[in-house]
């Protein structure tokens, strides 16, 4: 077929496409019948210059975008793309809940098939939720269950919250018993949000590819290693990533829907900031720079500030008053002075720190028992001892003074360091008793770390970039915007565990590459399906001559 005729072809897509935006159609292309107009065009090419464009919308009355429905000049309703794209949303939520449930089963069975290999026949990870650096004993949970989570200083309530209301469902005066129990419970909730991270996954690939790439997408997610570790491992970061997942998803929602309610964004931030000390009171501005650049209307952003800040800044306001903090955890000066190198001495000096510490009569009797307890139920100190408050202090202008004296070139240095170690595999955090013996690992561990996953990224980002268009910077840098803050946090406030914190943008790292890949491999099964009809279509029209 000659290039006038592949011109008219390429062109008759631009202009469809036009059309449906200046007719505000946007929702019927995107919600699954994008290809019908171009399907015009298979195979009849040969008739391409007798279709005109306005007869492609003559029968449609033009409509408002979101109204869900499409009407005939003659008054009667498109029914069936109604019904379909409602039945698309039905079927969606069931492969979501699907996927769910089958994570659910997947990790339960894997836990059983394990249990032989578990530590005290219970534990797939060294660490119990009562060892944690970041947890109170679960004894005072059960004791003082909001006395103590009101006076809990070194990390958000989140985890404790759920320990606590498990240690009330368990009561028992054996406190050994009351932490299996707790953590054997913890399991079965870390089970289900291993199933609802892959369903998330679905569910924000379906709708940037189609439907079976995202089911296979996400059941690949669920396989891999650094899912499966941190699903049974007993301390937040598996709730973290949930949460700053679910917060992206809407996020993203925003900006494909800027007449969406804000709500559930205020409410997951909220969530987020009582989850993980990363999101402290200025992630809430971060936020609320981002609806600015999604341009969404003044009064959703004042009320996502007034609304968000309200509860941040009464949070605050109770640390700043018990404890003089203005974060909602006194590990600041711990994970500062690590990160720019001094991590042993300071690490060995914060876990003996209470040894030369002694209660007087007037701290046991006026203060709780979350706050003046030395050690844990198994033997660790209890780092939300009221005296970690002074070191905290202390660790905090020393920083300032090494800062100040250390020369450039070893800051950069050692904040490289912590870069190096944020890309490094997030499965091989610690040993694992699960992730250890699983034969797909080392693929998943060379995709999620360098030089292969940065790779990735920047490639992901070159093709998305090619494709933007001029009105869209604005939202793809509020897009960008959390991603770039929990990195930078991660690498600024941490050494040694950053590859860890790195699982927290894993999966929107891995959503983010998918759907790029998908882009690239459907533009290219385009554009040969595009070079068969043409041939296709001059061989009929040789067909007709010779006839």
């Amino acid at each position: 077929m000659n290039q006038i005729t592949k011109s008219k072809t390429s062109g008759l897509i631009g202009w469809c496409r036009k059309i449906l935006a200046e007719k505000k159609l946007d929702d019927v292309w995107k919600a699954g019948i994008r290809r019908g107009p171009i399907r015009l065009m298979y195979p009849p090419l040969r008739t391409i210059a007798s279709i005109r464009i306005d007869a492609l919308f003559a029968d449609f009355i033009p409509i408002p975008k979101n109204t869900g429905h499409v009407l005939y000049k003659d008054g009667s309703s498109l029914s069936h793309i109604s019904d379909d794209s409602k039945g698309r949303q039905r079927r969606d939520v069931l492969i979501y809940l699907v996927i769910v449930v089958l994570g659910f089963l997947f990790q339960l069975a894997l836990q059983h098939a394990m249990r032989p290999h578990a530590v005290k026949g219970l534990y797939y990870h060294q660490l119990s939720s009562e060892l944690l650096m970041q947890t109170v004993s679960i004894e005072d949970l059960r004791r003082a269950p909001l006395e103590s989570l009101w006076n809990l200083h070194i990390q958000p309530p989140a985890l404790d919250i759920i320990r606590a209301a498990l240690a009330t469902i368990w009561n028992t005066d054996y406190p050994y018993s009351l932490l299996r129990n707790v953590d054997r419970s913890l399991y079965i909730i870390w089970a289900l949000l291993y199933g609802t991270l892959g369903a998330l996954v679905f569910l924000w690939l379906s709708q940037l590819t189609r439907m079976w790439y995202a089911v296979a997408a996400a059941l690949l997610f669920l396989a891999h290693p650094a899912v499966i570790y941190y699903s049974t491992f007993l301390d937040g970061t598996l709730l973290s990533t949930v949460l700053i997942v679910w917060t992206y998803y809407l996020v993203w929602s925003l900006r494909k829907d800027p007449d969406r309610s804000v709500i559930p964004l205020i409410l997951s931030v909220s969530v987020l900031f009582f989850a993980r000390s990363i999101f402290q009171w200025p992630s809430v501005l971060l936020f609320a720079a981002v609806l600015g650049l999604l341009k969404l209307p003044k009064r959703k952003i004042v009320a996502f500030l007034a609304a968000c800040g309200g509860v941040v800044g009464l949070y605050i306001g109770k640390q700043y008053y018990k404890f003089g903090l203005t974060s909602t955890s006194s590990f600041t000066g711990l994970n500062l002075e690590q990160s720019i190198g001094h991590t042993g001495n300071y690490m060995n000096y914060y876990w003996d720190y209470l040894a030369n510490v002694k209660n007087t009569e007037e701290m046991l009797h006026s203060l709780p028992g979350v706050l003046v307890r030395k050690t844990k139920l198994e033997g660790t100190p209890n780092f939300n001892h009221i005296s970690y408050l002074k070191l905290n202090n202390y660790l905090i202008n020393d920083l300032r003074t090494r800062l100040a004296a250390t020369p450039v070139n070893e800051l950069a240095s050692a904040y490289w360091e912590n870069i190096s170690l944020y890309f490094q595999p997030s499965s091989r955090y610690l040993e694992h008793v699960i992730v250890d013996r699983l034969f797909w690992r080392n693929f998943y561990d060379m995709i999620f770390s360098a030089p292969v996953l940065p790779v990735l990224l920047l490639s992901a980002f070159f093709i998305f970039v090619v494709r933007l268009r001029r009105n869209d910077y604005a939202a793809s840098v509020a897009l960008a915007l959390p991603a770039l803050f929990v990195f930078f946090i991660s690498v600024i406030f941490e050494k040694g565990e950053n590859m860890r914190l790195k699982f927290f943008l894993e999966p929107v790292f891995f959503i983010f590459i998918a759907s790029q890949i998908y882009i690239v491999s459907d533009k290219v099964r385009k554009k040969i399906d595009r070079t068969q009809a043409l041939w296709i279509a001059e061989a009929v029209h040789l067909k007709t001559e010779i006839a």
